[in-house]
């Protein structure tokens, strides 16, 4: 099979899957909000936090690292194994020692069991690491695909039932336990008929790995304490309540990304890494997965700005009604971090982790800093800090990372996504006013808008950005 036809496929059904993901996490989130109250998300948000810190430590990198590398032998991938084995039981205990000092910091005693109990998962889930990476790499997304429905399938209806049963914060926790559990033992189950790790451990033999993953592991949790600190602001000086509040407008701006981002660092990452020496070839295929990513990505943000109202109503309830004007912020937001992210995979297509790793840790001082002082306005004003901050890093990640890596020049680089960002702000004033004169029920705005709003991007698509709408379409067919 060509690499085309790989990403093609690999473009269906992680699309497939992703969609699927999101809609059943999306339906969890909005049953859940029926039983559960603010607090309850607030905590399971801090827990989060420290659990998705110790995530970046799981695998020490090795993972991006076994995709990137070209060839490897079953002694490597064997001794890489364990590692990630011995990495896990090692985050767990960590994350034992530091729990008591989180619960403190807060001043909620039931963080610190409610941190052990998720951080089980860092036994479990390294066991079938490695079989999913290797699906990964070989671009064998139908299998992943079935595994990640099948996952959260399972969790949707053993959360909601705990939920109802009246275990309140603790419905998340065991839901994802029982997720990670199944997913693993799918991984495992499905994986060992086609690699069986031996029993080896040479460490001496994967130090190319154990380079390149440091550089991913730093990256990725200063990437993750960067885009937490607001999460950890907020519960410390507003509390669980509004930050419970504030996550649920977060979440859903994530939503888009959570569909769309795998499509990108699935398929993308391992597909340029297989021409990652033809440079040309590898700007073409950055600079059009930028403006696909936008052009598709954007109308869904553009209907969450315009229909928040309708969305937190229908979703989750007259109590989250104060989390309509941070969704509506937040999606702004979102806009200009996915225009951001395919980065990522072009990074770790041309091996250079390392420099992820250095534009990561100057973030390290400038957002905790622009964050804490917007936190002086509240909820409202974290959110409006991050919009400025996501602004004006759009030029340095340019001229810093995508300049060097594919040869990008400033004027192909921007239009990239201008054009599908003209495009969704001429809808977006379009259905703004059009609102004003609808007086329906918030379900009838929502079907009546979102029809209008696909039939406006379907025809400026095909007059100012045809490219895209034939692909679109082709790939549809195909």
């Amino acid at each position: 099979m060509s690499l085309k036809i790989k990403a093609i496929s690999g473009v269906k059904w992680t699309t497939i899957s992703t969609v699927v993901v999101a809609i059943l996490q999306l339906l969890q989130l909005s049953i859940l909000t029926r039983f559960l109250n603010p607090s309850d998300f607030g905590s399971m948000a801090l827990v989060m936090v420290v659990i998705g810190f110790s995530q970046a430590f799981l695998d020490m990198g090795i993972s991006n690292a076994i995709i990137y590398k070209q060839e490897i032998s079953h002694e490597q991938l064997s001794t890489l194994y364990w590692v990630n084995v011995l990495s896990g039981f090692i985050v767990f205990v960590i994350t034992v020692l530091i729990s008591p000092l989180v619960s403190i910091f807060y001043g909620e005693p039931e963080l610190k069991k409610l941190i052990i109990i998720v951080g089980i998962t860092f036994i479990i889930q390294p066991f079938g690491q490695q079989f999913m990476i290797l699906w990964q790499k070989e671009m064998r997304f139908r299998g992943i695909a079935k595994i990640d429905i099948i996952t959260k399938t399972v969790s949707l209806f053993f959360s909601t039932f705990l939920a109802y049963k009246g275990f309140g914060v603790y419905a998340l926790v065991y839901g994802r336990i029982l997720a990670v559990t199944c997913q693993t033992a799918l991984y495992v189950f499905n994986g060992l008929n086609e690699h069986r790790p031996s029993f080896i451990f040479k460490i001496n033999n994967i130090g190319e790995f154990l380079s390149f993953g440091l550089y991913q592991m730093g990256e990725k949790t200063i990437n993750y304490f960067n885009s937490q600190f607001d999460t950890i602001l907020i519960g410390k000086l507003i509390g669980l309540e509004a930050l419970g509040i504030y996550n649920i407008a977060k979440q859903l701006i994530l939503k888009p990304i959570d569909i769309i981002g795998p499509i990108i660092t699935k398929v993308t990452f391992p597909t340029m890494a297989k021409i990652q020496n033809e440079k040309t070839r590898l700007k073409n295929i950055y600079l059009k997965t930028l403006n696909y990513l936008s052009s598709v990505i954007l109308p869904i943000y553009i209907l969450l700005i315009i229909l928040a109202p309708e969305i937190i109503l229908l979703l989750f309830g007259k109590k989250w009604l104060e989390a309509i004007p941070i969704l509506q912020i937040l999606s702004v937001y979102g806009i200009l971090r996915s225009i951001g992210s395919p980065v990522g995979s072009l990074l770790l297509a041309k091996g250079k982790a390392n420099w992820g790793f250095w534009w990561n840790f100057f973030f390290l001082f400038y957002v905790p800093i622009g964050i804490y002082i917007s936190s002086y306005w509240g909820m409202i004003g974290i959110s409006w800090g991050l919009v400025i901050m996501a602004i004006s890093g759009t030029i340095p990640n340019w001229f810093f990372l995508v300049r060097p890596l594919c040869g990008a020049k400033f004027i192909e680089y921007h239009l990239s996504y201008l054009l599908p960002l003209t495009i969704s702000s001429i809808v977006f004033i379009l259905l703004f006013l059009l609102k004003y004169f609808l007086e329906f029920s918030p379900i009838v705005n929502t079907i009546y808008i979102s029809i209008l709003s696909f039939i406006m991007f379907t025809f400026l698509n095909r007059w100012l950005n045809n490219q895209f709408y034939e692909d679109l379409f082709s790939l549809y067919r195909k």
